[in-house]
């Protein structure tokens, strides 16, 4: 078995503990220090560290307009519209410094691959559009964005985003504020938003990491496919329907192979089903693993145990179809360490939900594309914020606070 499809290391850091977390006070120096020492002005470190600490300050929505009147004096509205939407800084160091600084205070068992739907009403804000959420379980119409967490037992945080912009159609064209040339072909699709997420997860680690993902939704089926030419361990949440093959060894018919949908895939290997074990206590779900493959030919970039890849079913009351249905390479599908990482993945789905809303991930209303990666990053910087102090806080796993 390769190397990328064990989780034997999960446990220990991909660098050592540079940064030790001693207090709130420590947090709030370490961290600004980690991020914004990659601004090249004072002026930007200045309106960089005010932006953070009105996310965390400015109550109700996280406009412009309620950060500045929460941290600034008279004029700071319009200097941080100018910073977050037109001053020159790229977003790319910034998240890497952030994954570093992440990666330094602990070990980094997980990245989360997370596809979010953010309602919007406006058509003229950037990147709203109709499309299924799987968070809402129908279609909205809103902007589809993909993130990459940080997730360890001490605390999630979001790291990277990239958001959906699909091609307007023919006879339409975007603006270059709305849509800088060049990156069109980057998020026109589920599909290339997810690679982008994976070649900034290549560029932070030092090691392969487990990296969980929820694909269902539109275009499952490539959404699975790119995140197994991936060189990391790798487990994807899917639907039911999603076909695969299925290799059986039927009586009198030799080796045989049939296509089917994942729900059904479980069938055989449900009426020998094992308990699993959760590090959190509580009932066990019961779980069932089968050895399938992606329909089509055989792809050398996808490797798996035994050549393919294990189909883990997990089920709360075993009488009913499976809760969750994930496609793995790893080796040992059924063990302890992937179930604690699929508990993780909802952990980080849950911070979204709260802490995510509460320092402003859902608030940008901009029409610049880049304004909204800006936004969007300097927000995830008040998130880790937020998440270490609660750490501190509750004596070292915010995920108890």
């Amino acid at each position: 078995m390769a190397h990328a499809t064990s989780l034997h290391d999960h446990a220990r850091p991909t660098r050592p503990a540079h940064h030790h977390v001693a207090g709130p006070v420590d947090v709030v120096t370490e961290l600004c220090t980690a991020l914004f020492s990659r601004f090249r002005g004072y002026d930007q470190r200045v309106r960089a560290r005010q932006y953070m600490d009105g996310l965390l300050r400015a109550q109700g929505r996280k406009s412009i307009a309620n950060i500045a009147a929460s941290v600034g004096v008279p004029g700071d509205e319009q200097r941080l519209h100018h910073f977050v939407n037109s001053s020159r800084w790229d977003v790319g160091p910034v998240r890497g410094a952030l994954a570093a600084f992440l990666g330094g205070n602990g070990p980094v068992p997980v990245w989360v691959a997370l596809p979010v739907s953010i309602p919007k009403a406006g058509r003229r804000m950037v990147g709203v559009f109709p499309h299924f959420s799987a968070e809402e379980g129908h279609r909205v119409v809103g902007q589809q964005a993909f993130s990459m967490w940080y997730a360890s037992e001490r605390m999630v945080a979001p790291v990277s985003w990239r958001l959906r912009v699909p091609d307007p159609g023919p006879g339409r064209r975007r603006t270059v504020e709305e849509f800088p040339d060049g990156l069109a072909t980057a998020t026109a699709t589920a599909e290339n938003c997810v690679a982008n997420l994976l070649d900034d997860v290549r560029a932070w680690q030092v090691a392969p990491r487990l990296i969980v993902a929820d694909a269902r939704g539109d275009d499952e089926r490539a959404q699975v496919s790119q995140m197994f030419r991936h060189t990391s361990p790798v487990a994807v949440r899917i639907s039911g329907r999603t076909l695969l093959t299925v290799d059986e060894q039927r009586r009198g018919a030799g080796h045989t192979r049939r296509l089917t949908p994942a729900h059904a895939a479980l069938d055989q290997a449900r009426r020998t089903r094992s308990a699993g074990h959760l590090a959190h206590g509580g009932n066990p779900p019961v779980t069932a693993t089968a050895s399938v493959r992606l329909p089509g030919p055989r792809d050398p970039r996808c490797p798996g145990p035994a050549g393919g890849l294990a189909l883990l079913g997990v089920w709360h009351e075993p009488r009913r179809a499976p809760d969750e249905l994930w496609l793995t390479n790893v080796d040992e599908p059924a063990s302890p360490a992937l179930l604690r990482a699929t508990r993780l993945a909802h952990r980080v789905d849950a911070g979204w939900r709260a802490r995510g809303k509460e320092v402003g991930l859902r608030d940008y209303e901009g029409r610049s594309f880049q304004g909204w990666h800006r936004h969007m990053t300097l927000a995830s910087c008040a998130y880790a914020m937020a998440e270490l102090r609660s750490a501190e806080a509750s004596g070292g796993s915010s995920l108890d606070a």
